[in-house]
């Protein structure tokens, strides 16, 4: 039996591209990235909803702190519009309170006689007779 040598001189020997190997390792680069794009936006959907969370939180302690502040605004102003502050801040401006001598009753208030039926009822600001300088100064 013969045999070759080990180191057989083959200088001249090629290679033949293989036309499946190329696409096989192109479908592998693109099933690949695809892959690794899939993964990239799934990251950034979970970075963006941590995001909306924190973002969710800040607004919810906002809305908070701005309903507490309203409450304080508004019992502030029922304290200050209460009848006992009006009272002090009116005396203290020099105003006196009002007599029931200041009072006039007005059309249609109850306790007022109502005119006969065939009677003309008086308008404010209507004058009937003669006016007396008490009456004018009274209105």
């Amino acid at each position: 039996m013969r045999r070759l040598p080990q180191q057989y001189p083959n200088p001249y020997v090629r290679r033949e591209k293989d036309p499946r190997a190329l696409r096989r390792q192109m479908i592998l680069l693109a099933g690949c990235l695809a892959l690794a794009a899939g993964f990239v936006v799934a990251v950034r959907q979970q970075i963006l909803a941590v995001d909306y969370g924190y973002k969710t939180e800040a607004l919810r302690r906002e809305r908070e702190r701005l309903l507490d502040e309203q409450r304080r605004l508004l019992l502030a102003l029922e304290e200050s519009s209460a009848p006992a502050r009006l009272e002090q801040a009116a005396a203290a401006l020099g105003m006196q309170s009002t007599r029931a001598a200041q009072i006039e009753a007005e059309a249609g208030a109850p306790g007022q006689q109502q005119p006969a039926p065939g009677a003309t009822a008086q308008q404010p600001g209507a004058f009937v007779g003669a006016a007396t300088a008490g009456g004018v100064l009274r209105r």
